[in-house]
């Protein structure tokens, strides 16, 4: 097992990435404190993890990401818990109205930036804190998007704001490396997650529906579909095991191709 007794924080565990993350450290012998806002996504994920047979030990914690005494208690709980923190994976994420910027409300600017990324810095911040206090270094992981590295239409607040989470990893990993604490990002491209399907504009798209909407992503996919969050899953695992020991301030694509800078 990579991950054997060691204890992750994941932001968003309940849907999508941070769902998929939770199962694969499940596997790996991880133990997990699950943060998302809703309450029924918490109890989604525990569900499949109650299935999975792999008797990971975990807790769930409803809450705001951007959001510090939140994020505060997020981190108190878990210490509480478990007694230390090995791991932080920076999920939780939200898109913005697809409209143009002229006519953005300020408040839709402000909320896409806060949830995607002042709760790095609010989790990140603690997590390091935390590991300097224990001693032996940590993982901090966060998730960006290859909307981080290139522009898209219509999608200017998340852009920036998944552009930051790069420059914060880079950045931030100067700072703390003295520390043994490695600092790195994943930079996903057309994932199959509750956002992508609609579920921020209250859709729920089938399958069928799925299917015709990415279609025209589809011929700029090299391995020619789209990516699922165990596909994410997987390198963020990696990144959090002692075989990326000497990677720190990465921005990782995992996009089938899509995205190769």
């Amino acid at each position: 097992m990579l991950l054997k007794d060691r204890v992750a924080i994941i932001t968003g565990g309940g849907r999508g990435i941070g769902q998929g993350v939770a199962l694969r450290y499940a596997q790996e012998g991880a133990k997990l404190a699950l943060v998302d806002l809703e309450q029924s996504h918490l109890d989604e994920t525990s569900s499949l993890l109650d299935e999975s047979g792999t008797g990971v030990e975990y807790i769930k914690l409803q809450g705001d990401v951007s959001n510090s005494g939140d994020v505060q208690r997020f981190f108190d709980a878990t210490i509480e818990k478990f007694g230390r923190l090995d791991i932080l994976v920076n999920n939780a994420g939200i898109g913005n109205p697809t409209i143009g910027i002229i006519d953005m409300p300020e408040e839709a600017w402000d909320k896409t930036i806060a949830v995607n990324l002042k709760s790095v810095f609010l989790c990140s911040k603690l997590a390091a804190k935390q590991f300097i206090k224990q001693g032996g270094g940590g993982r901090i992981i966060s998730v960006s998007s290859q909307a981080g590295k290139s522009g898209f239409a219509m999608l200017t607040p998340y852009c920036a704001s998944k552009a930051g989470v790069i420059l914060f990893t880079q950045a931030f990993a100067k700072e703390v490396g003295a520390h043994k604490i490695n600092v790195n990002c994943v930079c996903p491209g057309t994932i199959d997650t509750p956002l992508l399907r609609g579920a921020e504009m209250g859709l729920n798209l089938t399958d069928e529906q799925f299917t015709e909407a990415t279609k025209r992503a589809l011929p700029t996919i090299p391995l020619g579909r789209v990516g699922y969050p165990a596909d994410v899953a997987k390198v963020i695992t990696f990144l959090a095991s002692d075989d990326a020991d000497y990677m720190t301030g990465q921005a990782i694509n995992i996009s089938g191709g899509q995205e190769m800078h």
